[in-house]
């Protein structure tokens, strides 16, 4: 006998063709709806474009009660996950053994006795349907149910795979997503996708080309992700994923020469806010050509540590450029005359001091050119950098911008010190002295800073020397900025250049807006010997 029943779970299907599990096409009805799951005997379709004040569970503090309308702009701070994502989990993140029951186990609850509130987020470029959203904290409550009926672990990926479990919107005062309403089956989830086209349109005329690229930028990375399954779209995501690391790369190298004020910042998108952003006349012997913006702090940090176990932390160095010191200061052909206003720390660890490396490179922690080492005791050492980098508690809190060479990997050892510079407000901003020197050579690969700096003209000795590495990075970056003002923002290169399209991110613009990395999954845990373990308070 012939059904009017239509199959929906595909993992591939595209957002405009949402399958789910076996579910009768029913008229969809508009009441109000709670939303915590429907009794069996409220088990028919049911849409709601209005979402009831509600006290959300307590899995997340990220979504707070919501009462918004059809079309009305969520909130600001809540995390979000497509709902595409959501249908394609089991396949995607949940290992052979246990798939087939994940997969049943969301065939027969994910549209069956639960309520989700759907939001809309719109493609800038209309290349897209409007992208379906729930809320993350929605999915981790249905996750803790799945863990309960099937005692399972499944869990929100961590690291890169997680980012989209937790999108932000917002940044650079770009669109947040729209609500579209409530349902808790297939045909009201069809109903609100194809409400989702009346949305209104989104005001994008405030943002500066460099925001606007930069949110087209991440709406297209997202669409992408989820397209990704077959080898092709593997390898064009790839490919995407180094491109846009290479344009990031020099919207960096320009955001550096903004806070300098080697570049001028522009506030909306006209074509008459594209001149006047670099002047052709300057020189380094004339103080820098524009006022900064934003009053900033550079902050450089370089970590050393044992070379046979990456998580024995042994020195710090530290080395601070106030931009409000700049003013009215000719740089020098190199930044010279700037370099002598960088503050320098070196701190070495005290448990630790007996270490020295010299398997792989060849450490000198007694070398510090720059002023004199101090020796701090490991429980304390995340107090003295923290004020000296900024916290909660610093007297200056103007905005921090963090600087290495290489930084992932120096941020990442800070963590286990207890310093975590993912949870620091004050940092608004990374600088990769090896990114920025890899997007104004165009090389293919990372140069070491001893390398860097001699190409730059920088005289430096006693590299490994923690200390030390952080000057000679801050010098690297801003003789980089200077260098990069002079020679011109882009240099004319050859038609048949290979690969010279990858690295174009464009010339009008100032850098945009600041850019944080996301934390790892994985960081090095504190590791301390016995002896160290007496000295520690916990």
């Amino acid at each position: 006998m012939a059904s009017n029943a239509r199959p929906y779970w595909n993992s591939e299907d595209s957002d405009d063709d949402i399958n789910i599990s076996m579910i009768s096409k029913a008229p969809a009805s508009i009441q109000s709806l709670s939303f915590f799951p429907v009794s069996a005997q409220q088990e028919r379709t049911r849409i709601s474009s209005t979402a009831p004040l509600c006290t959300l569970p307590s899995t997340s503090d990220a979504f707070k009660p919501l009462r918004l309308e059809f079309g009305e702009v969520s909130e600001e701070g809540p995390t979000f996950v497509p709902f595409k994502l959501v249908r394609g989990y089991p396949g995607r993140y949940v290992g052979r053994s246990n798939q087939k029951k994940v997969f049943e186990f969301f065939k027969e609850t994910l549209l069956k006795n639960r309520v989700w509130d759907l939001f809309a987020q719109s493609d800038p470029t209309a290349k897209h349907g409007p992208l379906l959203l729930i809320p993350t904290i929605q999915f981790e409550q249905f996750l803790n149910i799945a863990n309960h009926q099937l005692d399972g672990e499944l869990a929100i990926p961590q690291g890169r795979a997680g980012e989209l479990f937790s999108l932000t919107f917002g940044e650079w005062d770009t669109p947040r997503p729209r609500f579209l309403g409530r349902a808790n089956s297939a045909s009201a989830v069809d109903s609100l996708r194809e409400r989702a086209h009346t949305l209104p349109a989104d005001d994008l005329s405030h943002l500066t080309p460099s925001c606007y690229q930069m949110y087209q930028d991440k709406i297209d990375e997202i669409y992408s992700s989820l397209k990704i399954g077959k080898k092709s779209n593997k390898l064009e995501a790839a490919k995407n994923k180094r491109v846009q690391k290479k344009k990031d790369s020099g919207r960096m190298l320009k955001r550096v020469q903004r806070y300098l004020g080697l570049r001028q910042a522009i506030s909306h998108v006209s074509s008459n806010s594209y001149r006047g952003l670099v002047t052709t006349s300057w020189g380094s012997q004339k103080p820098a050509p524009f006022k900064p913006k934003e009053s900033v702090r550079f902050v450089c940090v370089d970590v050393e540590a044992y070379e046979e176990d990456a998580r024995v932390v042994t020195e710090i160095g530290l080395a601070v450029l106030d931009t409000e010191d700049l003013i009215d200061i000719c740089p020098g052909e190199r930044g010279e005359n700037w370099f002598s206003l960088v503050q320098a720390y070196h701190f070495r660890i005290e448990e630790r001091r007996y270490i020295v490396n010299s398997k792989f490179v060849q450490g000198c922690p007694e070398a510090f050119d720059f002023g004199k080492s101090q020796m701090v005791s490991i429980k304390d050492i995340n107090k003295v950098v923290g004020k000296v980098i900024g916290d909660k508690n610093s007297e200056d809190q103007r905005p921090v911008i963090i600087v290495g060479h290489d930084i992932r990997q120096d941020l990442k050892y800070l963590t286990s010190i207890g310093y975590n510079p993912w949870g620091v407000p004050l940092i608004v901003d990374e600088v990769d002295t090896q990114a920025m020197f890899q997007r104004i050579e165009r090389g293919p690969n990372g140069r070491s800073l001893a390398l860097i700096c001699a190409e730059l003209g920088i005289p430096g000795c006693n590299y490994h020397n923690a200390g030390n590495d952080a000057v000679y990075t801050l010098r690297a970056m801003i003789a980089m900025a200077i260098k990069r003002t002079i020679d011109g923002s882009d240099r004319k290169e050859e038609s048949f250049t290979p690969g010279t399209d990858e690295w174009t991110d464009g010339d009008m613009d100032d850098g945009g807006c600041s850019k944080r990395s996301a934390p790892p999954a994985e960081t090095y845990c504190a590791h301390q010997s016995k002896d160290e373990l007496q000295n520690v308070q916990w």
